[in-house]
């Protein structure tokens, strides 16, 4: 068993232990993890409980999403704890709070798939773990215009930058001299390296509320990232992914470094063109549709050279029915799936979520 010793302050006469339970047992992982460990925290009070277990685990896994740690605390359990001191057989009186955490969280050494699709602005982060891909989180990005545009292709990481400075990639604008590190710079604060041939990479930004914007086709071809996740994923790769070197004190330094990843250390990195996604969430199945940003509708337009073309999926009825049947499979007939498919290419608003049950009593249940 590993022990972790948070010192708290907050509270007066409070003694706060975290410890994690290794010998816990562990489900075979398939779509969702089903092994947990136990996180345990000594303390009378338990909001102080909460706070240490949400401070243990985000400092572990940086980049966890505050969905799962909710999650984790509705799991709190509580136990009175008695302790004698060995020394002046004193007796103290405590609560111990247990916390399950899933096991993927808790690993020490793992890896990442970190995957864009280009007109949604967004990407989704999986974790790699056991043979298996677990979804992590979603991120707000903002990517390149028509004319510098963010290329498709399967990447790995392969390099990392702390206080990066920057040179305006304009050529009209060569003789300008490069923003120096720190908060004005629009790289932001860190960097990570995916693609050697073109230089495009995630970076933080400037210019944060640009992130908010619904259409964020922006950039020269790198990947903006708000500023708080790029902080989340240095510290991530620090702690959890790159294993060949101690990084450690880039933490919080604001030096300008950088690092080429070892081959352990590298990662999957999936920059996809996919103008609409057919998933689930607490209301149902839906689709949503993205606005084909670089209008690769045109073949034309498509620079085979520099994308992988087989990450590149539109908008078609043939496309919205493939994946239907591949992900649901179930609640339409083929006719019905026929009518709302075309209905979608048709009529359907970019970046709007349609439920296939409501879609489906609007036009087929009258």
């Amino acid at each position: 068993m590993r022990f972790f010793i948070l010192s708290l302050f907050l509270i007066s006469y409070n003694s706060v232990v975290l410890s994690q339970n290794a010998e816990s047992q562990s489900g075979k992982i398939k779509s969702e993890i089903k092994g947990f460990e136990k996180l345990t925290v000594e303390t009378n009070d338990q909001e102080q409980a909460d706070i240490s277990l949400r401070e243990h685990i985000t400092e572990f896994f940086p980049i966890i999403p505050e969905r799962e740690i909710e999650s984790i605390l509705t799991t709190r359990e509580s136990k009175p704890l008695m302790k004698i001191n060995p020394e002046t057989g004193d007796t103290t009186y405590t609560q111990e709070w247990s916390f399950n955490v899933k096991e993927n969280f808790l690993a020490d050494t793992t890896k990442i798939l970190w995957e864009l699709n280009i007109p949604q602005f967004q990407s989704n982060i999986y974790q790699l773990y056991k043979d298996d891909t677990l979804y992590i989180d979603t991120w707000n990005h903002v990517v390149g215009t028509i004319k510098t545009k963010t290329l498709t292709g399967n990447f790995e990481a392969f390099r990392v930058r702390n206080w990066p400075s920057w040179k305006d990639p304009d050529p009209k604008k060569a003789h300008l001299e490069a923003t120096p590190p720190g908060p004005k710079n629009p790289l932001g604060l860190f960097t990570v390296w995916y693609d050697p041939n073109s230089l495009r990479y995630f970076h933080g930004t400037n210019k944060p509320h640009l992130l908010d914007n619904e259409d964020r086709d922006l950039s020269h071809g790198c990947v903006r990232t708000g500023n708080d996740n790029i902080d989340k994923m240095k510290r991530f790769l620090i702690k959890r992914v790159i294993k060949s070197r101690d990084l450690s004190g880039w933490i919080k330094s604001k030096k300008s470094m950088q690092f080429d990843f070892a081959e352990e250390d590298k990662f999957p990195v999936r920059i996809i063109y996919k103008t609409f996604d057919i998933n689930s969430d607490e209301n149902g199945n839906y689709i949503e549709l993205y606005d084909d940003i670089y209008k690769y509708s045109n073949p034309k337009n498509i620079n085979p050279k520099n994308n992988d073309v087989s990450l590149i999926t539109l908008t078609t009825v043939e496309n919205i029915k493939e994946e239907f049947k591949r992900e649901f499979n179930k609640g339409l007939n083929e006719e019905q799936l026929n009518f709302l498919a075309d209905w979608l290419v048709n009529n359907g608003k970019v970046y709007e979520r349609y439920y296939f049950s409501e879609l489906k009593e609007k036009f087929l249940m009258q």
